[in-house]
């Protein structure tokens, strides 16, 4: 059975978003670092983020938050301190290494981005984004 064309515009779309992100993810291995790694790394600024904010910003409920956080103080990149306001709320901040990390990361992955989308002219750019932003 053939495609519709929607069809065959949805698998396309999956498809090149799939291994677009794989590779990006593939990228970000070559660091040590995991895609939720990195997320929560770029959303951790050096005055610390309240794990529930984390949680919010990553999209991801408070067992799959602690496993990730626990991973990240493993490595040595972030570590808990109890908020001066609130000692119940629990800031998640980055230590030396982490913010290295950080800011050899993010550039980096911005690049990697670049690249990724370098196949493309800026005019198709610029079409094919105005295209997405009608499916949104």
């Amino acid at each position: 059975m053939s495609k519709s064309l929607p069809q065959e515009v949805y698998w396309a779309l999956r498809d090149a978003s799939h291994n677009i992100r794989k590779r990006l993810h593939n990228k970000l291995a070559d660091y040590g670092v995991t895609w939720p790694q990195y997320h929560a790394l770029y959303h951790i600024q050096d005055e610390g983020i309240p794990a529930n904010e984390l949680a919010k910003e990553l999209n991801c409920n408070a067992s799959n938050l602690t496993g990730l956080i626990d991973r990240l103080m493993e490595n040595n990149w972030v570590y808990r301190e109890h908020s001066r306001e609130d000692r119940r709320v629990w800031l998640i901040k980055l230590t030396e290494e982490g913010k290295n990390l950080r800011e050899r990361l993010i550039p980096q992955y911005r690049r990697n981005i670049e690249d990724e989308m370098s196949v493309l002219s800026e005019q198709e750019m610029r079409q094919l984004l105005e295209l997405l932003k009608k499916l949104m």
